[in-house]
């Protein structure tokens, strides 16, 4: 009989907690896309707004890590409505990895606090509210459900991308080494071990990848990634053609990315010519070789430092004003720019002209304005 009653005030019980709770604030959770492919972007925005106005609120949303997805929060920008009156809005980045349906958690909580504990502590940033006496809410958990569509079989890059290739010297000998370089640039998402080349029978491979730009966005990552290439064998070989296959989400197609083979001469070297058939000086001949070179490195070390300092008082002013910013005023469009941007001149002070190229770069460009993002930008530098 007890048990009953027990479970007959816990039914009592739970719609009034869920009534609390939907009385403090209102919410909605949107998505980008239901059925993305995997590695697709997917934007998650989820927006809470005060409904209860008689204490200062503060929102907090915190997504579950899983092996089925990557997370990432881009922006949680809060505004004020009016007194006792708070709209939060958090933006999330999402990359599915596996195929089929998925489940993405967030943990979402409302603390409230009064304007007398608040006032106490407040420094800076409304959402400092490490140290403030809070009523904590833990409100029901915030799920998205997606349907990830698998990727045809070898597909390596889901975006918009580019590839580009340099090679220093299609000639070498046995003892140095054909250096390529992949420059990998766009929009999307890129494996972490993506490697356009592989595997060179009889070439001994060392590689490195450096990244000249890299940041998340509400379209995915925009990077520039190169990947540096030192080979070296006794034998003439082939650098291979790289193909790499790619999806791109925006125009719903598959494309490849792909870059010639590069034959590479090896030149033999004569045994012969790396001995010394010189016979050593005899014991009673001084030799004075590293006297003389340490008195020319003395010299050219003087000379450098005179002509630095007379360099110092010569004025190159018209020639520093015609190269300054030339990458800038060289780019063609809003992509070219916005890479420069992010590569050699990302501040906080430079962040909106980035967030506005970003915005017309990945749809249709209005040359306009690009032209005049670019002038705004020459006339703040």
């Amino acid at each position: 009989m007890k048990k009953n009653l027990g479970r007959l005030f816990l039914l009592l019980l739970l719609p009034l907690l869920a009534f609390a709770q939907s009385e403090l604030a209102t919410h909605t959770l949107s998505v980008s896309k239901q059925s993305p492919y995997v590695k697709e972007a997917v934007e998650i925005t989820f927006t809470a707004v005060q409904k209860d106005h008689e204490y200062v609120m503060f929102f907090f949303l915190e997504s579950h890590q899983s092996d089925n997805y990557e997370i990432t929060l881009l922006n949680k920008a809060t505004k004020k409505i009016g007194y006792h009156n708070y709209m939060t809005t958090f933006t999330y980045l999402l990359f599915p990895l596996k195929p089929g349906k998925i489940n993405v958690d967030f943990e979402y909580t409302i603390k409230t606090a009064s304007d007398k504990a608040v006032a106490q502590v407040y420094i800076g940033s409304r959402d400092n509210v490490k140290w403030i006496d809070t009523d904590d809410t833990v409100m029901p958990k915030q799920s998205v459900h997606l349907d990830i569509k698998a990727l045809p079989k070898g597909i390596e890059l889901v975006g918009d991308f580019k590839i580009k290739s340099v090679l220093k010297s299609s000639t070498v000998d046995q003892f140095s080494t054909a250096q390529v370089v992949y420059t990998l640039n766009g929009v999307g998402y890129v494996n972490k071990g993506l490697s356009p080349l592989h595997k060179v029978d009889n070439v001994t491979i060392f590689e490195d990848t450096h990244d000249e730009a890299f940041k998340i966005t509400k379209n995915g990552q925009v990077l520039e990634r190169e990947y540096l290439y030192a080979l070296s064998a006794d034998d003439d070989f082939v650098i291979p053609a790289v193909k790499i296959k790619a999806y791109s989400p925006r125009t719903q197609k598959f494309y490849t990315l792909s870059v010639d083979a590069y034959p590479i001469r090896v030149k033999k070297l004569d045994p012969s010519t790396l001995l010394d058939d010189k016979e050593s000086p005899t014991s009673d001949t001084v030799d004075f070789t590293w006297l003389v070179n340490i008195i020319i490195g003395i010299i050219i070390f003087i000379s450098g430092f005179i002509t630095a300092k007379l360099s110092e008082n010569i004025s190159f002013g018209w020639l520093q004003r015609e190269k300054k910013f030339q990458d800038i005023k060289t780019a063609v469009d809003a992509k070219s720019l916005l890479f420069i941007m992010i590569r050699n001149y990302k501040s906080s002070m430079m962040q909106p002209y980035i967030d506005r190229l970003e915005a017309i770069a990945y749809t249709k460009e209005n040359k306009r304005s690009f032209k005049q993002i670019k002038k705004e930008i020459l006339k703040h530098l």
